[in-house]
């Protein structure tokens, strides 16, 4: 089985243009980027490297890949997110897949993330148009504690007829990959670059990032 780590070794990043390597391999795309309409102030996100992935503060939203992780077919994609303190706004962060175009001039992926509000959210990213695929408060995410920390682990699994998306191991929604069905995960959508997504400001730890191909879904009607 393949399993392909998100082990890194970053610095910080500042004004970080529309897709700028900070390490060797691992690459970050700040929304918007790409267009004249882009915020005018300097980004601020950052990484630091840990023993089993990485921590990201600041923002603004972004993507953090690897094109190494360029994967299609039936695969996984899993990682382990720590939220350190909650966010002064409510900020999703998570996964993507099925990205194509990340450093050109429209980036396509679909993603799936949480909050600290209990929600989770998949939606559907082309350049600087996002499309809602659900949203919703789920028991299965862990809220921030006494400490204002929360951990949840995330998992996209590509299998034949569905994506299903899993938080602490409790499927959460799904959407289809048969061709014909106007999916934004039908047919060959899902093929592509797997990674971290945050939608603002965050201070978040995340560990145990992986790609899993070959991959062979649970049983559940797919």
């Amino acid at each position: 089985m393949l399993r392909s780590a998100l082990l890194i070794a970053v610095a910080a990043v500042e004004a970080v243009p529309t897709a700028v390597q900070v390490q060797a391999g691992l690459k970050v795309r700040i929304d918007g980027s790409h267009a004249a309409s882009a915020p005018a102030a300097t980004p601020t996100l950052k990484l630091a490297p840990l023993a089993k992935g990485f921590h990201v503060s600041g923002g603004p939203g972004a993507i953090v890949f690897d094109p190494a992780h360029t994967v299609k077919g039936i695969y996984a994609v899993r990682a382990t997110f720590t939220l350190m303190k909650p966010s002064a706004a409510i900020t999703d962060y998570g996964l993507f897949f099925g990205a194509r175009d990340v450093e050109g001039a429209t980036p396509e992926y679909v993603y799936f993330t949480i909050a600290q509000d209990g929600a989770f959210q998949v939606r559907h990213r082309a350049g600087n148009d996002v499309h809602e695929i659900d949203r919703a408060l789920h028991f299965a995410i862990r809220k921030p504690d006494a400490s204002g920390k929360s951990v949840n682990t995330l998992e996209v699994q590509v299998a034949p007829t569905a994506v299903s998306y899993l938080i602490n191991g409790a499927v959460v929604h799904a959407t289809p990959t048969r061709p014909g069905t106007g999916s934004y995960t039908e047919g060959e959508k899902t093929n592509g670059i797997a990674g971290v997504r945050i939608d603002d400001h965050v201070d978040l730890q995340v560990d145990a990032f992986e790609v899993i191909q070959p991959f062979t879904p649970p049983v559940r009607g797919q």
